[in-house]
């Protein structure tokens, strides 16, 4: 009985038999073959979906100069050191008071400064006031000419024109003695007041030195500088 060969097994048949009649033609003189033709059964490759997905890179910051800052202090001109009031000068020093006066001495204190030392002399009530200053050899008080016991080296007669008695002033002013220095000054004394004027005593440290008086408003206040 004969059996009947698959098409596809009788391809692979003729295939077969062309190769051996293809090999015997190529034989050389050495009877070794060229090649060899050699027949694989292949699959179809499945297509290959790619998984990797594009991504879009996320925008990057521009790139910043940094300014170079200045800071307020820096850009601001240096703090000048606090100067002395008017023209300091050793001579004596004078000023009339002036207009209807009814003044009090409300406070008297001292500060120090970089280049010098001040002495605030504060007034209350109203009217211009007037001064006599100058250095003296001796603290004495005025009128009686009775020694005052004062700290220092040197001394300052500073006398303020157009006060009033304490009891006597709209606003009644501070009471005789001594009050605390700083820098160059070591103590101030009010030693009194009479026929209008008042007296304070400045003992300084070191030899007499140049100095300034001025008046000042709001409140009135005589500023007595003293340079270092």
């Amino acid at each position: 009985m004969s059996t009947l060969l698959s098409p596809t097994k009788q391809l692979l048949v003729v295939i077969a038999s062309s190769a051996l009649v293809l090999s015997g033609c190529s034989s050389n003189g050495n009877g070794s073959s060229a090649s060899s033709a050699v027949v694989t059964e292949t699959e179809t490759a499945a297509p290959v979906t790619s998984t990797s997905q594009s991504t879009t890179n996320a925008p990057q910051p521009s790139p910043t100069t940094s300014q170079p800052t200045t800071s307020a202090a820096s850009s601001s001109p240096s703090a000048q050191p606090l100067a002395p009031l008017g023209t300091p000068t050793r001579d004596a020093k004078m000023r009339t008071a002036e207009g209807e006066f009814d003044l009090s001495i409300r406070d008297i204190r001292v500060a120090e400064h970089s280049t010098f030392t001040r002495v605030v002399v504060e007034l209350a009530g109203t009217g211009t006031p007037g001064w006599w200053v100058d250095w003296t050899e001796e603290p004495l008080q005025q009128a009686s000419g009775l020694p005052v016991d004062v700290s220092g080296d040197s001394f300052l007669d500073l006398n303020i024109e157009g006060i009033g008695y304490p009891d006597q002033t709209a606003e009644p002013g501070i009471d005789f003695g001594d009050f605390s220095g700083a820098g160059l000054v070591e103590e101030a004394n009010l030693t009194s007041i009479f026929e209008a004027r008042a007296q304070i005593l400045v003992g300084v440290s070191g030899p007499p030195r140049d100095y300034s008086v001025t008046l000042l408003e709001n409140p009135t206040r005589v500023v007595v500088d003293l340079v270092d």
